[in-house]
C-alpha cells in the first residue's frame, strides 16, 4: 500500500513511473499499479536464483532504461537492487524500509542495511522508531527544512487516504453488511485486519478474547485476513469453544476491509513488532477506537489514553482489560475514536505524504541545477 501511494504521488506529479517486479506477482496488484498510471515490468524470476545471477539481471534491467531515480522497497534481498542500481550508473537511488530491526534479523542484517544505505541518496523509514532501531537515531523529513538534512536516512511516515476511507464508511449500511456476514447486531464487535502470521500477534488477541468472554458474555470477534497461522488460529478458537463467537472472514480487498472495519466497534492491532501500523491508522481514520501493542511504529501512531489504548507486547491480560474497559465505557470509546481520527488527519493523511515525497524527489533531482 505504501508503494502504491508512492506511485500515485509520482504519476500525479507528471513523472513517468515503472514498477519492476522481479519475483512472483499477483495480477490484481499489477492492475492496481497500472490503474495508478505506472507501467509494470514483470521479470517473474525464480526465488532460487542465486544472488550473483539476480544482481546481474537487475543491473541489466535497470541499465536498459537508465531512470533518473531507482526507488527500492527494502525487503529481502533489499541491498542487492541498491548495489545493482548504483553499478548500473543511476545517480539517485532511494530506498524505503518497512520493518523495524528485531533480534531475529541478526547483526549481519543491520550491518548490511547500514552499508547499503551509504550507497543511497535517501534511505527512508516508515516510522521514527523503526529508523532508530536500524540506525540508532532518527531524523523526521521536513519539506521546509531540506537544507538541514545532514544524514541520508530519515522518516517519512506512511499515510492513509482519509477522504476515501470516510466516504466508504459514510455510504455503508452497517446493519445490512452484518446480516449478510452473519455478524450479530446489538453486541460489541471486536475486530482485527491482518496477515495471519506470528509477528502480527493474532494468537494473542484470540487468547485475550477467550478471557474476555468469561467477564463479558456479549462480545463477538471478527478476524479479517489469511496467512500461514490460519489453521492454528482456527484450532485455537475451536479448542476454546468460541466457534459461535468468531468469524474468520478470510482475505479481503482493501475497500471491503475498510467496510469491515466500519462495522467493528473496537479494532485490535496486537503485533509483536510493526514498522508503522497501517491498519491502526485506517481504523483511526474511520473513527474507531484502537487497542494496539506498545511496539515500534504503533506507539508512534497511537497515544496511550488519548487516541487509543496501548498494552505491553504479548500481555494477554492487559489486552483483555483494555477491551473490557472500552466495552464498559462507551463514552471513552467514542472519545478515543474522535481523537484518533483527528490525529490521523493532522499527521498521517495522504496530502502530507504527497508534499514530502514531491519535496524529496524535487530536491535530489534538481539540487545540481
Amino acid at each position: 500500500m505504501q508503494t502504491l501511494s508512492l506511485v500515485k504521488v509520482l504519476t500525479t506529479s507528471s513523472n513517468m513511473v515503472e514498477v519492476l517486479c522481479y519475483f512472483e506477482y499477483d495480477s490484481l496488484i499489477v492492475n492496481k499499479f497500472q490503474d495508478a498510471g505506472s507501467k509494470v515490468r514483470l521479470l517473474n524470476l525464480n526465488r532460487t536464483l542465486g544472488f550473483w545471477a539476480l544482481f546481474k539481471t537487475l543491473r541489466k534491467e535497470i541499465k536498459a532504461n537508465m531512470p533518473d531515480v531507482v526507488h527500492v522497497q527494502y525487503l529481502a534481498p533489499g541491498a542487492l537492487p541498491i548495489f545493482a542500481a548504483k553499478l548500473a550508473g543511476v545517480s539517485n537511488v532511494f530506498a524505503t524500509i518497512h520493518q523495524p530491526y528485531t533480534e531475529d534479523h541478526g547483526r549481519l542484517a543491520k550491518i548490511l542495511l547500514r552499508t547499503a544505505a551509504k550507497f543511497t541518496s535517501a534511505f527512508i523509514s516508515v516510522s521514527m522508531n523503526a529508523e532508530k532501531s536500524w540506525f540508532g537515531s532518527f531524523n523526521l523529513f521536513e519539506e521546509k527544512k531540506l537544507s538541514n538534512i545532514s544524514k541520508n536516512h530519515f522518516t517519512i511516515h506512511n499515510s492513509i487516504d482519509l477522504e476515501r476511507i470516510n466516504g466508504i464508511g459514510s455510504n455503508l449500511n452497517r446493519k445490512e453488511l452484518k446480516n449478510k456476514l452473519s455478524i450479530p447486531n446489538g453486541i460489541p464487535i471486536i475486530g482485527a485486519v491482518s496477515r495471519l502470521r506470528h509477528e502480527k500477534g493474532i494468537d494473542i488477541l484470540v487468547d485475550a478474547f477467550s478471557l474476555l468472554i468469561r467477564y463479558c458474555n456479549e462480545a463477538y470477534l471478527v478476524i479479517v485476513g489469511s496467512g500461514p497461522d490460519e489453521i492454528m488460529l482456527r484450532r485455537r478458537v475451536r479448542d476454546f469453544g468460541l466457534k459461535s463467537r468468531v468469524t474468520f472472514y478470510g482475505e479481503a480487498e482493501w475497500e471491503m476491509a475498510m467496510k469491515l472495519i466500519a462495522v467493528m466497534d473496537i479494532i485490535v492491532v496486537p503485533s509483536r513488532f510493526e514498522g508503522f501500523g497501517l491498519t491502526a491508522a485506517e481504523a483511526m481514520a474511520e473513527g474507531r477506537p484502537v487497542v494496539a501493542s506498545d511496539t515500534t511504529g504503533l506507539k508512534e501512531l497511537v497515544i496511550d489514553g488519548e487516541t487509543g489504548i496501548l498494552f505491553p507486547v504479548g500481555d494477554i491480560s492487559a489486552l483483555m482489560n483494555a477491551l473490557q474497559k472500552l466495552i464498559s465505557n462507551l463514552d471513552l470509546s467514542h472519545q478515543l475514536g474522535i481523537a484518533g481520527q483527528k490525529r490521523v488527519s493532522e499527521f498521517f493523511n495522504s496530502k502530507i505524504f504527497e508534499r514530502k515525497i514531491n519535496a524529496l524527489y524535487n530536491h535530489y533531482l534538481h539540487k545540481d541545477k
